[in-house]
């Protein structure tokens, strides 16, 4: 009697744990051999909230290397580019050394005859006779015979050679110019020895 009760006793429990042990419906079963992870966190834990599904970490980190390092490219302001200016090479640095020579001293009687010459051509018009004498004449001197009338210049003709009366300077020259009405004498000047000679002054004979 005893014996019959142990086996339904062992029959019963094998039954139980049987019973315990078999897959529950909707859901896997339970693997006892499957190895816990201590480093892995637990569904619902801190970690859920902090890194919500689909991210991790290393998106985090990529987000803000983007965030640093940026497009090159982007949101940089354009950077101006300026043409280098231009320089006249063909220009002078510096003044050319005025001397006196033979040629200075041509240079200068031409300039005096040119000179007296426009300004004794009374025949022509008023503007026709300025615009022969104003390229003649320094930029100082033209305001000076811009407003004189023709028709009371005296001289009419140059009637000889002209001299050079004063070289003492080299950008300063006297010449006598003989006209009709005696000597006329031109004040001439220029700005260093490649200039050209141009009046500053258009003296007339003394006593006239």
């Amino acid at each position: 009697m005893k014996r019959t009760v142990i086996v339904v006793l062992t029959v019963v429990a094998l039954a139980i744990g049987t019973w315990i042990g078999w897959p529950r419906e909707g859901g896997p079963a339970a693997d006892p051999t499957a190895e816990v992870n201590p480093g892995a966190a637990a569904p619902g834990s801190q970690d859920d909230f902090d890194n919500p599904v689909g991210t991790s970490d290393d998106a985090d980190d990529a987000v803000a290397t983007d965030e640093v390092d940026g497009d090159p490219g982007a949101g940089d302001p354009a950077v101006e580019v300026t043409a280098e200016p231009e320089f006249d090479e063909t220009a002078p640095t510096e003044p050319v050394e005025a001397t006196w020579d033979e040629t200075v001293r041509q240079a200068a009687r031409d300039a005096a005859v040119a000179t007296v010459s426009a300004f004794a051509a009374t025949d022509q018009a008023e503007d026709a006779w300025w615009d022969g004498l104003k390229p003649l004449l320094t930029p100082q001197a033209q305001p000076v015979y811009q407003d004189v009338d023709p028709r009371l210049v005296p001289v009419t003709d140059v009637t000889g050679d002209p001299e050079v009366t004063d070289e003492t300077s080299t950008l300063l020259a006297e010449v006598a110019v003989p006209t009709d009405v005696g000597p006329y004498t031109v004040l001439l000047t220029r700005a260093d020895g490649a200039a050209p000679w141009l009046a500053e002054q258009i003296r007339p004979p003394e006593g006239s």
